[in-house]
This record gives structure tokens, sequence and C-alpha cells, in this order.
């Protein structure tokens, strides 16, 4: 584990700095780690030059992909012998890591057409987006060679694709979906192989239970429930115009993103679409005590919980056309909204879905716990409300490969609609038993249990939040996370489905 910890890459997140600067401070004093912080963009490489307290031995400029994408002098056969060369050392199509992007992969947002558009996704050619993303992976193999990096922590997609096929171990940190533990995953798609491992060592707990939201879930619907007013609105608007503007004359990078015209429309819209949400008829769960219902929360969209986490599978309209289709007489649909995803939709996506005959829209404030544990089945792509639902014995229809709860015996994997009317029948009609589903989902969040750490308050809102205490258990939890590495070195790159040849 010491070569491990060597030589650590470390991504800048403005949402995690301050405690991930602690870590990297701990694991220069438990093992005389050199630390070397990625940023993007010079703007950022001056913020963390100016507080650096020893934390990193280099702060660096990677490569950018909103950068290298306006390269001029481009040779078409040259990009796409180094795209080849690249997709057999990566496993992956271009393509397919671009579906994660929001900029060069907005057009496999299908139900996100009005996440605000950028200069990135309007103006990049298919060309220059292959180009980039070679740059960024060049730059990466030579970041590995060059400075001899030994773990990739909290490191871009780009980074983890580079350090997979070397068996250089990467760690991200992770939400448990349990109250406010952590843990860190294994690869970009949030998996980690210790978690099964902990679910079969694990017996079932009676001082576990979810019952409740975790904790980042709860500091966001505080922050909504002001979102939708008028007022909220027009102040949004004025800040980011002024944002912009100070962007523009400090010259920084970003203000050559998001379009500005966007981003105030999409306030409005917002503010518009929540109106005519809630003009349709809403259902809250007292509606339905007396239905069978199958429970659909859709998701967030361009959103790293849908695309990044399961780029095989992303299709949410279709998927609730082809569960409505599938489902028998007697049951209904019940669709949730999350209130991040206002704005975003197509027009009149959700009269869309309320024109099927056997589709209800849920009040977006209800609790989604409360609607998984209170279904009949419920189907999800990799949201949750799969584990939610696991939880209360409730059967759960995973369209998700990488979700860590889908080797539960209340969970069916499925990677298209072929198998859907067969596997909704069985889950309404034939479900696994309550009482032995819901000892599993004890036992899996014991294995969670084993693998994480808690963050305590940390909220991801109040960035200094945290102790010396929350630091220390996330070191050693990375620590005994690498001392686990080997075990599973040729399959880190996914667990659920390893490629085994070069695409």
């Amino acid at each position: 584990m010491a070569n491990q910890l060597e030589n650590i890459a470390l991504g800048a997140r403005s949402a995690s700095r301050q405690l991930m600067a602690a870590v990297a401070r701990e694991l220069k004093a438990r093992h005389g780690s050199k630390i070397h912080l990625y940023c993007s963009g010079q703007q950022e490489v001056r913020y963390y030059s100016d507080r650096n307290d020893g934390a990193y031995d280099t702060i660096n400029d990677a490569e950018s992909l909103y950068v290298r994408c306006y390269d001029d002098g481009l040779d078409e056969a040259t990009v796409l012998a180094r795209a080849r060369r690249l997709e057999s050392v990566t496993g992956y199509t271009m393509n397919r890591l671009m579906v994660a992007d929001r900029h060069f992969g907005r057009g496999f947002a299908l139900g996100g057409f009005y996440h605000p558009r950028s200069r990135y996704s309007e103006t990049v050619d298919y060309l220059h987006a292959v180009h980039a993303y070679c740059s960024v992976l060049e730059y990466w193999e030579r970041e590995f060679a060059d400075k001899a990096i030994s773990l990739v922590l909290d490191g871009s997609r780009e980074s983890a694709y580079i350090a997979h096929p070397r068996h250089v171990p990467y760690r991200a940190l992770v939400g448990s979906r349990y109250k406010n533990l952590h843990y860190w995953a294994w690869n970009e798609l949030y998996e980690s192989p210790l978690i099964r491992v902990g679910y079969e060592n694990a017996v079932a707990d009676p001082d576990i239970a979810l019952n409740q939201p975790y904790l980042a879930h709860t500091a966001a619907r505080k922050t909504y429930a002001k979102a939708f007013a008028l007022s909220t609105m027009v102040r949004n608007v004025g800040t980011k115009i002024a944002q912009h503007a100070y962007w523009r004359l400090r010259g920084y990078e970003k203000a050559k993103g998001y379009f500005l015209g966007d981003m105030i429309n999409f306030r409005y819209r917002i503010w518009r679409e929540y109106r005519r949400l809630t003009a349709l008829p809403l259902f809250r769960l007292d509606d339905l005590a007396d239905k069978r219902f199958v429970y659909f929360p859709l998701h967030v969209e361009p959103e790293t919980a849908l695309h990044g986490i399961s780029p095989e599978f992303f299709g949410q309209q279709g998927l609730i056309a082809a569960v409505a289709r599938d489902l028998p007489a007697d049951a209904i649909l019940a669709v949730k909204e999350p209130y991040g995803m206002i704005g975003r939709r197509p027009d009149h996506f959700y009269r869309h879905i309320a024109d099927l005959k056997n589709v209800i829209l849920l009040d977006p404030w209800e609790i989604g716990i409360q609607c998984a544990q209170s279904a009949a089945a419920v189907v999800t792509i990799c949201g949750t409300a799969g584990l939610e639902a696991a939880a209360a014995g409730v059967p759960v229809l995973s369209f998700g490969r990488h979700n860590f709860y889908n080797h539960l015996n209340a969970v069916r994997v499925l990677d298209s609609d072929r198998d859907l009317s067969e596997a909704l029948a069985d889950a309404l009609n034939r479900p696994p038993d309550k009482r032995q589903a819901m000892a599993d989902a004890n036992r899996l969040l014991a294995g969670v249990l084993s693998c994480s750490f808690d963050l305590k308050d940390y909220d991801y809102i109040h960035l200094d939040r945290f102790d010396d205490e929350a630091v220390r258990d996330a070191a050693a939890a990375l620590e005994v996370s690498l001392r686990e590495h080997e075990r599973f070195a040729e399959s880190a790159r996914d667990f659920s489905d390893p490629p085994t040849e070069p695409v």
C-alpha cells in the first residue's frame, strides 16, 4: 500500500475542496505522500496556489476538453487513428465517453432538452470533440508516466479511463445513500466490490434501518423549497447577470461556457414549469391508499447520477411508456419528478406522461422513500429508490447495471423492455418473501456500513463543516480499500460486466 500512496493525483472539485485538502494533509502525515492537484484552467490553479498550506506538492492545469476542442489544423485521418488506439486502450468508444458530458453529450440527455446550452455544445463539431477527448486521454498517459502516479483520488472520468488499464487504483468520494455515510468508489461508475464482500460477511442488524432520506437529499430539499417563488426567480436572474459580467471582466474561462441568455431563460423556465406541473392533477400518497401502484422516480438529466452511472441505459420517457404498456389492468404507474429537474424538460413533457391513461403524476414534494416503500413495486434506472424499496421488502426492477443493490433477491436487473411484462407480473403477483427480502437488504446496509465512514454534518453546502475525526476516518477507509485492491484489480473498470476485449 505504501507504493499506492506515494504519488497521488487529486482532482480539484469545488464541492469538496476543503475536505479533500484536509484528507491530502492527513495522507501526507501518515505516508509521506506526494499530492499532485489537477485543476481545470489557470483560474483554479491561482486559487489553489494562493491557498496552498502544504497540502499539494504540485498544482497542475490539466488538459481541458473545453480548451482542446478549439484546436486548429486537425487532420481527420490522424484524429481518428488516435481515437481508435485510445478506444483499444480504454475498452470504450469515444461516443460512450461523451454520454456523461453535459456539453458534448448533450444529445444523450433525451429528457433534458432545456438544460442550458453552451458554446461547447453549439459550436464544437464531432471531429473536434473526438480530438479533445484524445488530447485529454493522451495528457493523462503522459502524467502517469512522468509523475509515476500510483493512485487517482477524486479524479476526472478521463483519468479513470487511463488508470484502470494500468491497474492504478482510482477512488472517488461517493455518498452511501444512507444517513451521511460515504465510501470510496473504485471506478467512475461508483462501484466498490467491498460492498458486496461486506454483504456476504454481514449478519442482519436490527439497529440498521433505512426509513428516512439521506442527509444530502434533506439539505437539497430545504434549498429547493424556496426555488420556485417569483422573488427567487427575479433574484436568481439578477445574480446570474452580475456574475456573468464579473466573469467576463476578469477574463474567466467559465464566462465562455453556458450562454447567458440560456441561463436567464432557464431561471424563468424553473418558475414557469413548476406552475405548469402543479396545474396538472397531482396525487399525494394518501390518494393511493387503496390503489396498487408501481413507482417510477424520474432522474435529473443531464446528470452524473444517470448518464455517468448508467451509460448503457438512460431513456426515461420510453421506459415509462413501456411500463405503462405492460402493467396489468389493476395497477397504475406513479411517476415523480425531482424538483431539481423542473425547467429542463421538453415542452409538454408532463402532459405527455399524463396522457397515458394508467399513469399518474405524484406531487414532487412527496418524500421519495415513502413513495418507494408504499409501492407494490419500483422501477428505476439507478436511483436510491431501488435501495429504499428493497429495504422494505418491495420488489425492484432495475435498468441500471451498476447499482450496488442489484444482487439482492428482491431486485431483478433488466437491460431492455424485452422481459418487462413478465418481470412486472412476477413483481406484482409473485413477489419475493417480504421478510427474507428485508433481511437481505438489512445485510446489504450492514455491508455498506462496513466500508463507509461518517462525514457527520458535512453537506457540500457548508464546505468547512467537518471535523478531524471525519478526516481520519476517511483516510483509514481509503487505506483499507487500497489493501484490497490487488484482489479486484482485473475488474476495477466495471465490476458488473468488465470488458474483456478491446472495442
